[in-house]
Order: C-alpha cells, then structure tokens, then sequence
C-alpha cells in the first residue's frame, strides 16, 4: 500500500465509457501526475467488473437451467472483489462507497453483496468449501455458515 490512509476514488459511466473521480483530499505527492493514477485505477475497477459480471450472468444462466449455484462459485465473486481492493490500495485508493457501485454496476441486490463479501471474508480459502456444497445452504446465517466451514464444520 502507498500509504495509510489511502485516498478516494469513485467510478461512473458517461456516453458509455467509464470515468474516475479522485477525492479533494488527494496527495499530489505520491504521484505526481493523478491522470496517469486515475487511468490505472479506472483500468482495474473497468477488468474487475467485467470479470464479475461474466462469473454473475454465468450463474444467473445456470439457474434459468435450474442448475445450483455452489458456495464456491459466490466465494469467487467475493474473493474478486477482495481483489479488486487489493490491487486499488497498491495504488493508495479505495473505493467511495464501495456496495454503492457494485451494487450499480453488477446489477445486484446490496443485501447478497454483503452476504458474497461476509462468505470471503470468514473463509480464506476456496478449499475448505466442499465441491458440491450449495450457495442456498449458506445463503441465511452466511456469517455463522461460514464460520463452520472454516472451522471444517460440513454442512451438506
């Protein structure tokens, strides 16, 4: 991270192209030209999206198949999210109202936003989900389910 306290930065569509915002309380210091950071910043946020959308219109067409979306599956939405966070912080930013633009840009509840990042959070690694352990037995109480799973607990 460039710093502790890492600046603001939010995203929007205009005329179909993404564009950035850089909070006032920016520091010039840690890069000299804020163009060039707010390129890399809306290149991330803009690859990030898309990822998440395609993992997102892939489940939503296994359901119209009456497929079961996995927890697995949502952990990865989660943990791309986690992603997304990461590689911003390396440029010293964070998202402003980070719920506010997924929700916006992904098309999604906030509600299941919340539950996909309590998911990730509380489970660090996508080994500890069974293969075939559904989203649906996770989805209601995902916090404590998701404690269980992590402490080996099954829940199929």
């Amino acid at each position: 991270m460039i710093e502790n306290n890492p600046s603001f930065v939010s995203f929007e569509y205009r005329n179909g192209k993404l564009v950035g915002f850089l909070s006032s309380d920016f520091s010039v210091w840690i890069e000299k030209d804020p163009q060039r950071l707010l390129d890399k910043a809306i290149k991330i946020y803009g690859q990030s999206v898309d990822k998440l959308r395609e993992n997102i219109s892939r489940m939503q067409a296994n359901r119209k198949l009456h497929k079961h979306t996995t927890a697995r599956e949502v952990w990865q939405i989660g943990d791309s999210i986690f992603e997304l966070k990461g590689k911003l912080e390396t440029l010293g930013l964070q998202i402003d109202g980070l719920y506010d633009h997924l929700e916006r840009d992904l098309a999604v509840k906030r509600k299941w936003l919340e539950k996909v990042i309590i998911l990730r959070r509380y489970i660090s690694s996508i080994d500890k989900i069974p293969k075939t352990l559904r989203w649906g037995r996770c989805e209601k109480g995902t916090r404590k389910k998701a404690i269980e799973i992590n402490r080996g607990i099954s829940l199929e």
